[in-house]
Order: structure tokens, then C-alpha cells, then sequence
């Protein structure tokens, strides 16, 4: 099934069985992307579901291969935060796919390419074992209510690029 029929329609209530990316096998980044990652003083992969949304864009071949070998550094922001996601079914699609719903989970998704992972101060038990899949962890409140958590997120993001 599609995934606004899932998401809309049927309000994520089917048991998910996979994810399929169709067309993948004959997607490629523009010449513009292929650049802007070659180019990029850093790169940060927002907290946005890591099997449909992320995910989506890293099934496009070229795409995981430019992100490892970008000069500046790759952030990720964790989505799940104490196991659960803040919204959507990140959760539910994780788990389809053989995930780990945590941050951990998160970071096993990126391992591939990801340098930092930010994580919530809720998931701080998980940071030796993000440590451990060669991606630093960095604990902090991540969830955004106001503008003024976005900026200070934004800005423990930004500041990776420094180090």
C-alpha cells in the first residue's frame, strides 16, 4: 500500500509488514546534490522518520556513498525520544523493518555514514552504545516546543561542524 493511503487513509493502523522504495534502481541525485554534498562544511540529517522519510532519500543510489565521503562532518537528530517518536509512525516502520524503535536504533540506521547523533536527554542510558557503533553521542533536550528550543538545538548541531 502506499504510504499516504497508510498514513492518511488507514491513520497507520495496519500492521506493516516492509517498506519498499520503488524506483530506486533507476534513481540518481542531481548533479547539484552529488556537488552540494561533495562541497558541504557539514551536513545534518534532521529528526525526520529514518525508514520513509530519510530513508527514502538514502534508497537513491549515490546518495549513502556521497554522504560517507563528504569532508565536513554528518549530525543526525534523533526522532525517538524514550522509545517513542514525537510524531508519526517512525516507530511502527522501525520496528517492520527489524529497527530497534530507540535512538540506538537510529543510529544503527546511519552507522553507514553518521559521525554525530544527538540524542534526548531521555535516551542518555543509550549514548555508550551509540559510542560504540563509532558515532558520538551527544546528549540534550531535543524536543521542540518553542522557537527558542529549535535555535538551541540547531545551534548544538551547528556547533559539530566547529570541532
Amino acid at each position: 500500500m502506499h504510504f499516504q493511503e497508510y498514513m492518511v487513509r488507514r491513520k497507520t493502523k495496519p500492521k506493516v509488514q516492509g517498506v519498499v522504495f520503488r524506483g530506486t534502481e533507476s534513481a540518481r541525485p542531481t548533479k547539484l546534490v552529488a556537488e552540494s554534498i561533495a562541497k558541504a562544511k557539514g551536513i545534518i540529517v534532521c529528526p525526520s522518520n529514518p525508514i520513509v522519510s530519510i530513508g527514502a532519500i538514502l534508497a537513491v543510489r549515490g546518495i549513502k556513498s556521497a554522504l560517507r565521503k563528504a569532508p565536513g562532518k554528518v549530525v543526525g537528530i534523533s526522532p525517538i525520544i524514550g522509545g517513542k517518536t514525537v510524531k508519526g509512525p517512525a516507530d511502527k516502520l522501525m520496528k517492520a523493518v527489524g529497527v530497534e524503535a530507540t535512538a540506538l536504533g537510529v543510529a544503527e540506521c546511519y552507522r553507514d555514514f553518521l559521525d554525530t547523533l544527538i540524542i534526548d536527554r531521555l535516551d542518555r542510558k543509550l549514548a555508550l552504545n551509540i559510542k560504540a557503533t563509532g558515532i558520538k553521542p551527544i546528549v540534550t533536550n531535543t524536543l521542540m516546543k518553542t522557537m527558542a528550543d529549535k535555535v538551541r538545538l540547531a545551534k548544538v548541531a551547528v556547533s559539530e561542524f566547529r570541532r
